[in-house]
């Protein structure tokens, strides 16, 4: 941890990589001061989606073949990557050669065998992500280190160019009804409170893009070796736990 603390606090453009092991963990607390604490740029895998508030403008959306162009880009132009709770998957990682090529790579989890599994590492901290954040906060808190401001701003005014690229901004016609449009509206009306469940395709990433999740298990859906007609099911099941609740399952024609 303390090898990581150190590459962490001397990175020029960090970017933090959160997955569902940051909500299995219970960890969506200790991240979020983790960030803040930082500073950083944050992305999030569909699964870790809620384990950082979307409306926090460190929250660069999701990454990967179904992310937002900043996210991609950040990661492609990091120098040091912060894994904390994923696996690297090939929806995120693409052609593995080409994923995040300057970075040195933080990666923490509790499975050991998910570490280098795919994308080889160079500090490795197994452990409860929860724990792991705890102690790490408590070490940048305590350091005489200090996270480089000017490299920082600079790399946040590059982040903000590729956020002004709106990449997921679509066209609006009063004829038709598009589906960006419905999870927007779903997540207006609800006020970004609901649950949300969804069964696996496009409409389910529509779902992860366009309702911006700001809490842990609010999005309910089935991601890798992800089930066909998972949604309504896992409706009923979220309803039953939370009989007061709103809970919406988004599902498509199949």
């Amino acid at each position: 941890i303390r090898r990581a603390v150190n590459m962490i606090l001397a990175a020029k453009r960090p970017v933090i990589y959160t997955g569902g092991g940051v909500v299995l963990g219970n960890a969506a607390a200790n991240l979020t001061e983790f960030v803040r604490l930082l500073d950083y740029p944050i992305t999030s895998t569909s699964m870790g989606l809620g384990g950082y508030p979307a409306d926090d403008r460190r929250f660069l959306g999701m990454l990967g073949m179904h992310g937002t162009y900043e996210a991609n880009m950040a990661i492609s132009h990091c120098d040091v990557l912060i894994a904390i709770g994923a696996r690297f998957d090939d929806r995120v990682t693409g052609n593995i050669e080409k994923f995040a090529p300057r970075a040195r790579i933080v990666h923490i989890d509790i499975d050991p065998a998910s570490i280098s599994k795919n994308v080889k590492v160079d500090v490795p901290i197994v452990g409860g992500v929860e724990s792991v954040l705890r102690d790490m906060v408590k070490q940048i808190e305590e350091s005489e280190r200090q996270t480089d401001q000017e490299a920082l701003g600079q790399w946040w005014t590059q982040i903000e160019e590729w956020r002004g690229r709106h990449c997921l901004r679509y066209a609006q016609s009063s004829e038709v009804i598009k589906p960006q449009y419905v999870v927007e509206t779903l997540h207006k009306v609800t006020h970004g409170e609901a649950f949300v469940t969804s069964d696996v395709g496009q409409h389910q990433m529509w779902a992860a893009q366009y309702y911006r999740f700001n809490a842990p298990r609010r999005w309910i859906n089935s991601g890798g070796l992800g089930t066909m007609g998972f949604g309504l099911p896992a409706a009923m099941g979220v309803q039953f736990a939370h009989p007061d609740a709103a809970v919406a399952c988004i599902t498509g024609e199949g």
